[in-house]
């Protein structure tokens, strides 16, 4: 059995939501359905019995439930023993960052930080939240930045970081440019220009222009955020952000009424931490 399925499997059963349980893995629900299926079919048997918007765990799960339970916490364990037997050996940090990590000035701390100990190498791995979330589970990563989503519930160890909130971006010379606000659907008849370097940022724009009775039409999609600006510079559409990622001559950033915000946060998992990690984690709160 893999683990990630182990996991996946303690959180269903300890939410009896798909929803819950993929905001708090930080992965979509499909995943989270796959995962079900795939340990399912590996146990020939069914452990979660479906019924309209409900579920509820059969005897097979509830007997699966606490070994489930303690496999997870015996590996979790033998990786940290590991690794700081490894850190012995070599200081190093690895880190996870979301693409638009770089436009945060907390990158200027760990400049910082790695300055005042030369010693130590800091690795840092970017990609999309799930991915994070699945190099963290397996105790890849010392810390990830992640940013919260709808029903956000962890049980690592965090701080918030920044506070973010939805905001357009468009060409000084744009009309709504002037606004001191926007309102979702007075975006409706507008080209747009969509950062999709994260996937769940990228669904949650689509799922809030739907429920304010905008259908996203978009002439270019991008992992790359500088090209994102670059296309709203050069008028080719518009684009939501979820912060304002720099000062940029000929854009504009407004406001998105009402307010739509979320969190960065910096995660650790709890008691996991070597001494060099440790420090590096009580300089970043200070």
């Amino acid at each position: 059995m893999e683990i990630n399925k182990l996991k996946t499997f303690v959180e269903l059963a300890s939410t009896l939501s798909f929803s819950k349980t993929a905001a708090n893995l930080f992965i979509n629900q499909s995943s989270v359905s796959k995962q079900i299926k795939s340990l399912e079919r590996e146990l020939n048997c069914e452990l979660f019995i479906r019924a309209k918007r409900q579920i509820r765990m059969t005897e097979y799960a509830k007997i699966l439930f606490p070994a489930a339970q303690k496999i997870i916490k015996l590996n979790d364990q033998a990786l940290s023993d590991l690794r700081n037997c490894l850190q012995d050996r070599d200081d190093k940090i690895i880190i996870g960052v979301l693409p638009t990590f770089w436009n945060y000035s907390f990158f200027d701390q760990i400049s910082n930080f790695k300055r005042q100990n030369p010693n130590l190498r800091i690795i840092i791995k970017e990609g999309e939240i799930n991915y994070l979330t699945n190099l963290f589970q397996q105790v890849k990563l010392d810390f990830a930045f992640v940013r919260t989503t709808y029903g956000y519930k962890s049980d690592f160890e965090e701080f918030t970081v920044d506070h973010e909130s939805f905001c357009a971006c468009l060409n000084y010379e744009h009309p709504l440019a002037t606004k001191k606000s926007l309102k979702l659907a007075d975006l409706k008849n507008e080209n747009f220009v969509f950062y999709s370097g994260e996937e769940m940022f990228y669904h949650t724009v689509f799922d809030l222009c739907r429920e304010s009775g905008v259908e996203p039409q978009f002439s270019f999609a991008s992992h790359n955020i500088k090209l994102i600006l670059n296309l709203v510079k050069n008028n080719e559409g518009i684009s939501i952000l979820m912060h304002a990622p720099e000062k940029a001559k000929d854009v504009t950033y407004v406001p998105i009424k009402p307010a739509f915000s979320t969190r960065l946060v910096c995660v650790r998992q709890p008691n996991q931490a070597t001494k060099i990690a440790s420090d590096f984690w009580n300089y970043l709160v200070k």
